[in-house]
């Protein structure tokens, strides 16, 4: 890097704008000397997917450093500085720096800049507009942007989380800048922008000293660029592109003439990932309802979720959630939410009746039949309550230490789930919890801090990982994190020569290794500890019940840490139902896009234009043929369709050394696809591979196409997955491929697996049949009465559930559309609402709904009263209260209450009677008698 390294060092009047053959060697050597690279498009001409924020981003804030001459170098590929871009008298004109008491521009200006009009904004390049309350993700900024009018006017400007939707710190100002290289109404053109009119380039942006790397290649790798796209454009998008896009080749030369050449050894540029913190995004919770879904009443029993609708009488104005059911349609106060869940089972259930009184006969039935087995349950489950856990307490000072080293900022629920499992580790009974989270959430890292724990407390930790590609990735990390601090970490899996594996065997009975990650060869009689505290399992559902228990046998009080994006529905239930703990990782990356999902039949075009868009935008891919016997068949397939890309194969039956050279290669980029089984569903961490092929992937189940697609998307750029089928699909087949479809956003891996509950059944749980209970009250619904009878069964005395009715009290309790337009909005705000169990969590969500939507109307004032008021109404033990013309009726034992003024006590039906209540004055003298006693 030398060569380079002296150019930088030299004293330039003008920034240099290195040009280099390929998007893949750009991205390196910008990343090597942490300067800015200007990429090129990420998809094809006139594709459906639009080009990335990511690249969006990245190209606008170049420009914009150049305009402001602030930027001494940028690389970039030959293709890319050749596309059309904004005019520079354009990105003047339409950049404005924006300070309170200014006015501010309209939503129409903000989505003719490029801006995308969300509801809620989490992600860069979108807006949103909440009454007097604009918020904007800008492309030079880390955090979106809150501006607070008055009319027109600018009155505060705040940064704010994109998790929490709180404001984060005030702003003096903040610039808006195009979110596209394009000014228009429509979001069409990103790849052809002239004809939206902008055709600027980034060399009217400075006077470069321009340097060529390689120049024949160079332009060789544009003409063979230019030679695949005419490939996949008709004669009318070609003429089309070849006239907006960007420069000629004759155009470019021009450009070029007083460029300069020069050599780079790219051995010398070490690629990296650039370590940043992790920006929080939230995902829709699974108790949160559409339109049409299946719900249960506690009540009433199964019926349809039609809308949430306010009602107007005498008394004033409430919301209502509206459940349709077979003889009845019933309205169901907002603030009683919480007898309200989503129905989860047997999509083709028929709904019930309100009138007739099956549903209870069927509640009655179930209650009955857990009764009669909850005993055998209590007995066989809770046995590891009365073994004595081994108490590892760990060394605070080393182990935050070693915390340090991880080169990223913990999510909230990495934090969380940390918490939960060193504080297992330190107590006195063992740990059995699964940790649920999406492909490359994080937790590695979690096993990580658990495996360290018990090292420090003198304890040997076991990771059993279902294949040895994910063992040998796992050993290289925990070595990298763990030899540093003097721990001893090897590998045991059948790569491993038969000497050195009786050297481990015999050290691992000695203690002289502290941790061992390996497969099922772990597993063997012939290997002993020394002194075993902890066993991760990785890609759990992988595993059968009798591998997984063998550890437990070992010692009674071993901890057990399980871990899946899909946990297989059996092991959820568990977990769900309180017999096993569990911590979720719903939390993504900074950045993380949800996968461009495709199903579709195999097509000889479609897999050589994907996988041609992934490596001209510098990126790998994985293609997936599930079957080895003709899987050399299908390689040498591809190598035919694809002779660009450099090709290999990978099989679990390969000799150990070909397989690891196989992998190795595509892991350190030498190689751009790699066709290989199943073998890398599990865990494989490469951030550079951003599309996946799955052929006959009807053939896969659904936790199996999900682990698939978890393994692109690693990474800030926008990943595509294809799943291909080339015969008439079952319909269960269609079912999975249509539920893979369509769970493509964060946090999906568990809504899967719940799905996947629907399609497969509950199954066999806890060594008895209960998918049928199931199935007759819904998921939610049967794991609450099960939880009711575990307590019941565990508690001598079992706690009293208090429960208030409000009835009739005047007011208007609702949410107004004009102040959270959004119904899904409004209905995870109610929720929210009801499920605060404070006065002080009230306060925040009060505070935090003015800050994301503005002043709260009189409605949202006086709905946060009446929460507030059953809040307290609870904690004294009041059974209901009820207004009835003048008289305000509160059903309470005797002296619970300290009412001042004329009241009468009812003793026969144990209930405060207060006479000549105006209706104007209920809701007031009800805050005077439980909020400001």
């Amino acid at each position: 890097m030398s060569k380079v390294k002296d150019l930088l060092n030299r004293s330039y009047e003008r920034p240099i704008l290195l040009i280099v053959p390929t998007e893949k060697e750009a991205t390196q050597i910008a990343s090597a000397l942490n300067v800015q690279q200007f990429p090129g498009p990420d998809v094809f001409p006139f594709e459906e997917v639009p080009v990335s924020f990511f690249v969006r981003k990245r190209r606008i804030e170049t420009l914009w450093s150049l305009l402001n001459e602030d930027q001494k170098l940028v690389v970039a590929s030959l293709y890319s500085v050749s596309r059309f871009t904004l005019p520079v008298e354009s990105l003047k004109s339409l950049s404005k720096r924006f300070r309170r008491g200014e006015t501010f521009v309209d939503a129409l200006w903000l989505q003719n800049l490029g801006y995308e009009r969300t509801y809620l904004v989490r992600s860069g390049g979108e807006f949103a507009v909440r009454g007097d309350i604009v918020d904007v993700f800008l492309p030079i900024y880390e955090k979106p942007i809150r501006i607070e009018l008055f009319g027109n006017s600018i009155e505060d400007i705040r940064s704010f989380d994109v998790i929490s939707q709180i404001s984060a710190e005030k702003l003096e100002e903040f610039i808006l800048l195009p979110a596209r290289e394009y000014v228009c109404e429509k979001h069409d053109y990103d790849t052809i922008v002239g004809k939206a009119g902008s055709n600027g380039t980034i060399f009217d942006y400075a006077d470069f000293e321009i340097l060529l790397m390689d120049a024949i290649r160079c332009f060789e790798e544009f003409a063979k660029l230019e030679r695949q796209i005419r490939e996949f454009l008709s004669d009318e998008q070609y003429e089309e592109y070849r006239k907006y896009s960007g420069l000629s080749l004759v155009e470019l030369q021009r450009k070029l003439q007083s460029a300069r050449e020069v050599q780079l050894d790219l051995q010398e540029f070490e690629y990296s990932e650039k370590k940043t913190g992790l920006l929080q995004v939230p995902i829709v919770d699974e108790e949160e309802l559409s339109v049409g879904d299946l719900v249960v009443h506690e009540k009433y029993g199964i019926g349809v979720f039609e809308a949430v609708r306010p009602v107007t009488n005498a008394l004033g104005t409430k919301d209502y959630i509206v459940i349709r059911y077979e003889d009845a349609t019933i309205y169901v106060p907002i603030e009683r939410l919480d007898k309200i869940h989503k129905y989860i089972g047997d999509p083709n259930v028929k709904i019930d009746r309100v009138h007739g009184g099956t549903w209870k006969r069927r509640l009655d039935r179930v209650k009955e039949d857990l009764k009669r087995k909850i005993a055998e349950l209590v007995d066989i489950y809770m046995r590891r309550q009365e073994v004595k856990g081994l108490g590892l307490v760990g060394d605070s000072e080393i182990e935050q230490k070693f915390a340090e080293t991880f080169p990223y900022v913990e999510t909230h629920d990495q934090s969380i789930a940390i918490q939960e499992v060193l504080e297992d580790l330190a107590s006195d009974r063992p740990m059995d919890r699964l940790l649920c989270g999406d492909a490359g959430y994080g937790k590695t890292e979690v096993a990580l801090r658990a495996a360290f724990r018990c090292v420090v407390s003198g304890k040997q930790v076991v990771l059993l990982v279902p294949t040895t590609v994910l063992a040998r990735q796992h050993y290289r990390t925990f070595r990298q994190r763990m030899e540093p601090f003097g721990v001893s970490v090897a590998l045991l899996d059948r790569s491993v020569p038969k000497s050195e594996r009786s050297r481990i065997i015999e050290d691992l009975r000695t203690g002289k290794i502290d941790v061992v990650i390996g497969t099922s060869a772990l597993l063997s009689d012939s290997v002993k500890f020394s002194d075993l505290g902890l066993v991760i399992i990785d890609e759990e559902q992988n595993f059968g019940v009798e591998q997984k228990e063998a550890f437990k046998k070992i010692r009674l009080n071993v901890n057990v840490l399980s871990m899946s994006a899909t946990p297989i529905p059996r092991t959820l239930h568990m977990a769900m139902n309180g017999m096993r703990d569990m911590s979720v990782l719903t939390t993504p990356p900074l950045g993380r896009l949800p996968v461009v999902t495709y199903v579709a039949r195999y097509d000889d075009r479609l897999v050589r234009g994907a996988i041609l868009r992934e490596i001209n935008r510098g990126g790998q891919v994985i293609y997936v043929h599930n079957r080895i016997e003709d899987l050399r068949e299908v390689y040498e397939k591809i190598c035919r369709l694809v002779p660009e890309a450099r090709i290999v194969m990978a099989h679990g039956q390969m000799p150990m050394r070909k397989l690891t050279e196989a992998v190795r290669n595509f892991y350190e980029r030498k190689a751009d696809v790699i066709v290989c089984t199943s073998i890398m569903q599990n865990g494989i961490d490469v951030p550079s591979a951003n599309t996946i092929i799955v052929d006959d992937a009807h053939r896969y189940g659904l936790a199996q196409l999900y682990q698939l697609r978890g393994r692109v998307g690693r990474s800030d750029r926008r990943a595509f997955a294809y799943f291909l089928f080339d015969s008439e699909l079952s319909p269960s087949a269609s079912k999975r491929l249509q539920v893979i479809r369509e769970f493509s956003g964060p946090g999906s891996g568990l809504r899967i697996a719940l799905k996947d509950m629907e399609i497969r059944g509950i199954g066999t749980i806890f060594g008895f049949e209960q998918h049928g209970n199931v199935n007759a009250i819904g998921l939610n619904m049967y794991l609450q009465i099960l939880n009711e009878e575990l307590k019941h069964t565990l508690q001598a005395e079992p706690c009293e559930h208090l429960d208030v009715e409000i009835e009739g009290v005047p007011g208007a309790f609702y949410i107004p559309e004009e102040f959270i337009e959004n119904e899904m909005e409004r209905l995870r705000t109610y929720r929210r609402m009801a499920s605060c169990e404070s006065l002080k969590s009230l306060d925040e969500l009060r505070a935090e709904l003015r800050d994301r939507f503005g002043e709260l109307p009189e409605q949202v004032e006086q709905l946060i009263d009446l929460f507030k008021i059953r809040l307290m109404a609870i904690q004294r033990k009041v059974k209901k209260i009820a207004f009835d013309e003048t008289t305000l009726k509160i059903y309470a034992e005797n002296g619970s209450l300290k009412l001042h003024g004329k009241f009468v006590y009812n003793e026969k039906e144990r209930v405060y009677l207060l006479y000549n209540v105006s209706s104007e004055k209920c809701l007031s003298l009800l805050k005077k008698i439980f909020l400001r006693d």
